[in-house]
């Protein structure tokens, strides 16, 4: 992820599958080495600011003394703290690195087919949704929701099946992950699954997406993600029909050493990083 931002500074926040046209809603500042204190640019949040520094929306909420649902106005000036700064606000606060950790990992967990989830916070209808290849139609249809309705921590909804629209795989590759069979273009995942081979058997690092919309994504899919983003609750991602996932040519990998091997052996395989700012994303055919 990114590191922490400049003062003053805007870098580009652009990736097919990560990041939001610039022209959207703005840019996001560049990361610095240091604490520092950051002007509020257009468009960003408290989520894209922890985001592009590779911390979570509470630590950047509690070093500040904000609420974690805060909104941040053009101008205002948000402290960015170092990690040892944001866990020491954590611990103060009550807070553990590990209670933050187990939050995160909660929201982005998919979760059985018909099974009941327990709502974490954070979590909308359109981010339970994309991370379950669902659509927000469909999962406040199950619970006898409104498709804008907000949940409530501690809430528990039901998930529904995917219908074929949103689950069907017809025509792609397919490749291994922690979250089950996840899917490619046919060309992108014979590749991948060969650059896998070959970074298992002379570099020992395992090779995969970092989440079940990691890889190819449905329209469906990139929609909730894309909302998510606009509610500010959400990753930064592209609008539907502008992610290179929806095309099953991009995965984004969620630890560096896989980058780094992908650096080393990906041209090789066609796959390589299309945006340096961003380590996690790869893409096939550049």
């Amino acid at each position: 992820m990114p590191r922490r931002i400049g003062a003053g500074g805007r870098g580009k926040l652009a990736c097919a599958c990560t990041a939001i046209v610039a022209g959207v809603l703005g840019v996001a500042a560049p990361p610095a080495n240091a604490s520092v204190a950051h002007v509020v640019g257009p468009g960003e949040t408290l989520w894209s600011i922890a985001a592009a520094n590779n911390l979570t929306t509470r630590t950047v909420a509690v070093f500040n003394g904000l609420p974690e649902d805060a909104l941040v106005v053009e101008g205002q000036t948000v402290n960015v703290p170092t990690v040892d700064e944001g866990a020491a606000a954590l611990a103060s606060g009550g807070v553990t690195a590990a209670t933050d950790a187990a939050v995160a990992a909660a929201v982005a967990a998919p979760v059985p087919e018909g099974a009941g989830h327990t709502v974490v916070w954070g979590e909308s209808l359109s981010s339970v949704a994309a991370v379950n290849g669902i659509t927000v139609e469909a999962l406040a249809s199950a619970n006898g929701l409104a498709a804008d309705a907000y949940l409530i921590e501690g809430q528990s909804i039901t998930i529904p099946a995917a219908t074929a629209a949103t689950s069907s795989s017809a025509g792609l590759g397919h490749i291994p992950s922690p979250y089950g069979e996840l899917h490619l273009d046919p060309a992108a995942a014979d590749s991948w699954n060969a650059m896998r081979e070959d970074s298992l058997a002379n570099y020992g690092v395992d090779l995969y997406p970092g989440g079940p919309a990691s890889a190819y994504r449905t329209p469906e899919q990139q929609a909730g993600l894309y909302q998510e983003y606009v509610d500010g609750t959400g990753a930064p991602a592209n609008p539907p029909g502008a992610s290179t996932h929806e095309q099953g040519i991009a995965v984004d990998v969620p630890e560096p050493a896989m980058r780094d091997v992908i650096d080393q052996i990906g041209g090789g395989y066609g796959w390589s990083g299309t945006i340096p700012s961003e380590w996690w994303h790869v893409e096939y055919g550049w």
